[in-house]
């Protein structure tokens, strides 16, 4: 069995929470330290050490750190034993995991739901403007529109007829849309079934992750859509 992976996590972040319930499903052995941003802990000089960007995920493995939510969980499970439809050995399939997970950078984890409509407020004290929170909308529908018709194309999953660390990635960034306050995902069916088969091949470590992200909303008055 592997030495047991060492967590820093925070359950409003989308790669942390992709890293944390990668580590359940799979069994691998992992403890968890939540980095509290509200106190300052990613400022302190212990974590900075870890990680001198001050973010999560960060993963300890013996003497190992390593930061970056892909590289994170591609190596836990080059250390553990795990079934294969969530990395697949077929190569085809794998590469298409490893397609969505380039493909994220720079479309679904741009959209920043949190950022905008909750730490800029928070941090300056200045309201988001309505016109600049239909803008992010907007941008939600038109890159979650774009993947649904080609990750999801003829697919029940993103590598094919069965979950992956891909759809792990990919429900993590999607859920984060609860924040907005907005129903935006009604206007996406087939999205809203994808996410419904990923939660049931996820359970019960998905409610498990994401409890973490409903109990900081609701402890902060944050305003969400169900």
């Amino acid at each position: 069995m592997a030495a047991e992976f060492e967590l820093y996590h925070h359950p409003v972040s989308q790669p942390s929470r992709s890293v944390l319930l990668t580590l359940k499903v799979t069994n691998a052995p992992h403890k968890v330290n939540i980095v509290n941003f509200e106190k300052g802990d990613h400022m302190k000089p212990e974590f900075l050490k870890l990680n001198p960007f001050h973010k999560v995920p960060v993963l300890v493995h013996g003497d190992f750190v390593l930061t970056e939510s892909p590289a994170i969980v591609k190596y836990v499970l080059s250390n553990i034993e795990f079934d294969d439809h969530w990395y697949p050995s077929d190569l085809k399939k794998r590469a298409r995991v490893d397609e969505y997970i380039s493909y994220q950078h720079t479309t679904v984890r741009e959209i920043h739901f949190v950022m905008n409509f909750i730490l800029k407020p928070m941090l300056t004290g200045q309201p988001i403007s309505e016109e600049r929170k239909q803008e992010i909308v907007n941008n939600f529908h038109d890159v979650w529109q774009g993947f649904e018709g080609y990750f999801l194309k003829d697919r029940q999953f993103i590598a094919g007829e069965e979950v992956s660390i891909a759809d792990i990635f990919a429900v993590s960034e999607i859920l984060q849309s609860r924040i907005s306050g907005r129903d935006v995902l009604s206007a996406h069916p087939n999205l809203v079934a994808w996410i419904e088969r990923t939660k049931a091949a996820t359970q019960p470590q998905f409610d498990e992750v994401f409890k973490g992200l409903h109990e900081f909303v609701k402890a902060r008055n944050i305003p969400t859509y169900p």
